[in-house]
């Protein structure tokens, strides 16, 4: 609740539609009058800086003090105008409550950290991005434009309402105004394509914008792979008894698909040939798939799916017809919880046949198998694939830890039919799970020996290089080993680095200078070019612009098309 003390006037006490916050902070910079961004940051965020991030929020405890409980929760305020509900539909709930922890006290710096984001090949900073048609409906509606949630997706680069492209701002994301409050002007925003958007980028916008739209919503990494390898089945893009990838048909069809979102920002990162783009696929269709960044895994289901409503539908499918597959880590307390199950082991025990049982309670007969073996409860099998010896060999197999594929490829049957059994089998699972991991840390302990048994004085960072599965999984799961066996490895022998080419590096950048000032020029219509729009041109520049003494040649090309802009 807000005091007459922290009570900030012409504070915007009413959201307008889909606005994000940053929208409504700057709304209030604008009618407060305020010189300095600091002064409007410190009077809502109680700090000169933290809190303006225009993606992620920040300190929102002490925002809502000063705003009082007309503009909601720091719960309801993350989840309807911010950017955080795409990376958290995808997280597990003890990371959303951490996150919305650190969403009403902490820095977005914080936030990012949290989600990976830093690390990741995709950009942390979203620029902000604008429909003109809308600017110009907010003006005539509410006065002034803002700032839409949804036109600042990641993904997201056509207007739902108009159908034409996004704008985006050549501040913010840029580190140009990076700490101020900013409202949209026409004259921000970098040209929008000419061209009408190709299909693609309308399913990937439309995917993207209907998965915000789920308030609360938590999808299953495990259930998402297993609904994607269904989908590429129906398509034809599954071979074999052991339904393994087409590598060339699938690669090449989703290459396709992603090609003209390769030039949109944020999206570059993206498989550019078909051989990326089949170890994409085949990457999220694996039982390890957890850390997947939310708009690959995305950019995948507008692919595969006509729109959010019917992955879910096929995730829903998916999960009743394959009730044998292993639970995701978020959804198997919820499992152990319902009620069915107890229901179903009383009526087994009391002597009523599993499929009775199964019925009795609402579930399928398979699920009713899996439940009953959870419970060690052996069921009588009638089966109608694995007959005679095959499913004697199967099961050694499978108590030896060997994989699900290669079992499936021995029996010559499928991948489905391999999960069922390592689920309906009394202790089976658990078996095949423990020699799954023996054996795995024997592979990986001796794909690690033998590296830096082969490379002595190279160090650990050199084997880490060659070798980063293996150090991967060990750091994991087997790091009192690894450290005992990297703790006596000779440091490696320091070589210096290469001199920087400066010269290769001048005559590049001037040349992308004036090339990117000649398409401005002449394509464009642009008259007076600025640093920010260089810099929105040519990411690299920025970084290097404090060295422009040791390149002359771009120094020369910036003036020359920017004039006393670099001065001021």
């Amino acid at each position: 609740m807000a005091t007459l003390d922290s009570f900030q006037p012409g504070l915007p006490q009413r959201w307008l539609p889909d606005e994000t916050l940053f929208s409504l902070c700057s709304r209030y910079h604008v009618a407060s009058g305020n010189k300095l961004p600091s002064t409007t940051c410190r009077q809502l965020f109680g700090h000169p800086r933290q809190g303006c991030a225009h993606d992620f929020p920040a300190r929102l405890d002490h925002f809502l003090s000063v705003a009082g409980d007309a503009l909601g929760t720091a719960a309801s305020i993350v989840e309807e105008h911010t950017l955080l509900p795409l990376y958290l539909r995808f997280a597990s709930p003890e990371m959303v409550d951490a996150t919305s922890s650190a969403a009403a006290q902490s820095s977005s710096g914080r936030l990012k950290f949290q989600l990976g984001l830093l690390t990741s090949r995709f950009r942390a900073n979203h620029p902000l991005k604008a429909c003109r048609a809308c600017m110009q409906e907010d003006t005539l509606q509410h006065i002034t434009p803002y700032w839409h949630r949804e036109h600042q997706l990641p993904g997201v680069w056509i207007c739902s309402r108009h159908g034409g492209w996004l704008q985006s701002s050549d501040l913010k994301a840029t580190g140009i105004s990076r700490f101020g409050w900013l409202l949209p002007t026409p004259s921000q925003f970098l040209p929008a394509p000419s061209a009408p958007p190709p299909p693609s980028v309308t399913q990937l916008a439309r995917m993207v914008a209907g998965l915000v739209a789920k308030p609360g919503l938590l999808l299953s990494a495990h259930l998402i792979g297993q609904t994607f390898r269904a989908a590429l089945g129906n398509r034809g893009l599954l071979a074999g008894a052991a339904q393994r990838l087409r590598r060339v048909a699938a690669g090449e069809a989703y290459a396709e698909f992603l090609r003209p979102l390769l030039d949109l920002e944020q999206m570059g990162q993206l498989p550019a040939s078909s051989d990326e783009a089949y170890a994409e696929i085949a990457r999220q269709i694996s039982a390890r798939s957890a850390s997947v960044h939310p708009l690959r895994r995305l950019a995948l289901a507008a692919w595969l799916f006509d729109d959010l409503e019917d992955l879910l539908a096929r995730m829903e499918t998916t999960s009743g017809s394959t009730g044998t597959a292993a639970p995701a880590p978020e959804s198997t307390a919820q499992l152990q919880d319902d009620p069915r199950r107890a229901r179903l082991v009383d009526l087994i025990n009391s002597g009523s046949s599993t499929s009775a049982a199964a019925k009795e309670v609402g579930i399928d007969t398979t699920t009713g198998m899996v439940w009953a073996a959870a419970a060690g409860l052996a069921t009588p099998r009638r089966p109608k694939l694995l007959k005679g010896d095959l499913r004697g060999c199967l099961i050694a197999l499978l108590r030896k830890g060997v994989a699900k594929e290669e079992a499936a490829a021995y029996g010559e049957v499928s991948l489905q039919t391999v999960t069922t059994l390592l689920r309906t089998e009394v202790g089976l699972h658990e078996t095949w799970r423990q020699a799954g991991f023996e054996n795995a840390r024997h592979r990986n302990r001796n794909v690690w020996t033998q590296t830096t048994a082969a490379n002595p004085l190279s160090g650990v960072k050199a084997a880490r290089m060659a070798e980063p599965a293996a150090y991967a999984w060990l750091y994991r799961n087997d790091r009192d080993w690894l450290a005992e066996n990297t703790a006596k490895m000779a440091r490696p022998i320091r070589v210096p680095q290469a001199r920087v080419d400066w010269d290769s590096r001048d005559r590049q950048f001037a040349h992308q200078v004036r090339q990117v000032a000649l398409e401005m020029f002449e394509m464009q219509g642009v008259r007076h070019l600025r640093l920010p729009q260089l810099y929105q041109r040519i990411p690299e520049l920025k970084a290097k612009i404090l060295r422009l003494d040791r390149m002359p040649l771009t120094r020369a090309a910036i003036f020359a098309v920017v004039g006393r802009t670099l001065g001021r």
